[in-house]
Order: structure tokens, then sequence, then C-alpha cells
């Protein structure tokens, strides 16, 4: 499935009037836009909102714009552990693979790897995601969600105990630097104790692999590697998968909790800028 059925659209006399008013006193107006185009009825109906109707600003204007859109919707989230609060990222290559422990999967060109935002920063992961485009990759790049309580309904009929072995604890490495051993605790599967409730799907598995790998922490059990190689060979049916290229200017908002997401490898053009995305987690 493609982005079409979540599709919302900013009126373009209002990115006309924006545009004459100083930015300083852009805030109120981006506020109504954001209740006017239907986003917040979107993400609830779908879980999945698609901006568009933003391309005509230059790049600083597109920043401060989804900064504000984003802070209509919620609280933003810091994306870093540290002094430095990261509140927007930049998500473009930086030079290396996932073999680098201390490369985040963000800013690698690598696909798949189906995966919850916000598992290497302590505390509870985002409610909400959002990404902007600013530059498209030459090739590749494309987002793809899958919802997972659908992933969870096929692994179970596959196998009966996933959730209970899910519902371990494990281990995700936090990817730093300045601390290489450090890890986050979380269940994969967290269980609503409710038939009527979903339960909550939090996974990045190279994240969880290198966290276990670190000397002190326990090994995967084989059931537990079991579990996550039907997860993963779930997750590759693109019968699954809503999938689409962000345009310069358009913006996702996805429901962290609701769906798992990747993209598709990229290659930047030899010359010129590569892929850059801009990124906000938002606490509802």
């Amino acid at each position: 499935m493609d982005f079409s059925p979540y599709r919302v659209f900013v009126d373009p006399g209002d990115v006309a009037r924006l545009k004459r008013q100083p930015s300083g006193t852009w805030r109120r107006h981006v506020s109504r836009t954001v209740d006017a185009c239907g986003i917040g009825e979107v993400l609830t109906t779908h879980g999945i909102a698609v901006l568009s109707g933003l391309d005509d600003l230059s790049g600083p204007q597109l920043r401060v714009v989804f900064s504000l859109i984003c802070e209509a919707l919620g609280t933003l989230v810091p994306q870093s552990v540290g002094s430095s609060v990261q509140l927007l990222r930049e998500v473009t290559y930086r030079g290396n693979d996932l073999s680098d422990r201390t490369l985040r999967y963000s800013d690698s060109r690598a696909g798949g790897s189906f995966h919850t935002d916000g598992v290497p920063v302590p505390g509870a992961v985002p409610d909400l995601i959002a990404l902007l485009c600013l530059h498209q990759a030459a090739i590749g790049g494309e987002l793809v969600f899958i919802d997972s309580q659908e992933i969870l309904r096929l692994a179970s009929a596959q196998m009966p105990d996933i959730l209970d072995v899910l519902g371990n604890q494990f281990h995700f490495d936090q990817r730093r630097k300045d601390e290489p051993g450090a890890t986050i605790v979380r269940r994969v599967v967290e269980r609503s104790g409710a038939d009527d409730r979903p339960h909550h799907l939090t996974y990045l598995r190279d994240y969880i692999e290198s966290g276990h790998a670190i000397p002190g922490v326990r090994p995967l059990t084989p059931a537990e590697t079991r579990a996550m190689d039907l997860l993963d060979a779930v997750m590759a049916s693109e019968a699954l998968h809503i999938e689409g290229r962000l345009l310069r200017g358009q913006i996702v908002i996805s429901d962290n909790r609701r769906y798992l997401h990747g993209r598709h490898a990229f290659v930047d053009a030899s010359e010129g800028a590569g892929r850059l995305m801009l990124r906000a987690w938002i606490r509802r």
C-alpha cells in the first residue's frame, strides 16, 4: 500500500499568508493550519499522516514550520543522551554502517531493520515520530511502515509462545561513543494484561544483538533468536508494507507505538547534497 490514504494538504493560501508574516509570528498561524488540514484526525484514525503543500518554503522556513507543527501536536522529546539536548535531529548518512557499534541506524544508508524509534534513549519511547524531507536520495530511501499488531498476530499463529519469549527483558545498545557498554533494558513485547487491548511491540534487532554482545550482558537464548527470526520473516512480506517516497517539503508523522518503520537502502548522488531528513520525537 502507498501513502495515498494518509495524505493531508496545507491550503496554498495558508502558505502564502505565512510567507508574508515575520517568522516570529508563525506559531499561532501554524497551529491553526494544523487544525484546518486535519492531521490530528488522520493520526487518530490511521496512525499515519503525510502532509504536503509546504514545498514552496525555503529550507530555513521549512525547519521552523516543521518544529512548530510538531509542537502543536505535543511535546518534543530529546533524541540524545547527555548534556546536549537534541530536539530536532538531522537524519543523513554519516560515513559508516551498522557494524560500527557507535553508529545509530538513522546515520547509515541501511535499509530494512524495522524498528521502534527511541529505544536507545532512557525513558518511554516517543508516542509520535515526524520526518521532514529536505533532500531526497538519488536512489532509494523510501519509507516503510508496518502495523505492529498485525506482525504479532501473524507471528503468534506460527509460534504460540512468542509473546512470552519476547516479554523477557532485553538489552538495547545505546550506541554511545562516550560509554560503549551502555544499554537500555526493555521488553520487546509489553503485554497489556487484557485480551481486548493491544500489546506494544518495541523492536530494533541490530541494537538488541549488539547490546547482548557486550561483555557482561547475558547471551540471547535460542528461543529469543528464533522469535526475532520469525518477526523479521513476517515483516519481510511486502503485503504488510505501507510505503512511500517523501518529496522535498513533505512531512510524515506516525504513531510510534502502533507502527514499526524502516526504509529502503539508499544511494546519494556523487555530487551535491545527500539524503537529508529532519526528525522529531513527540510525546502527546
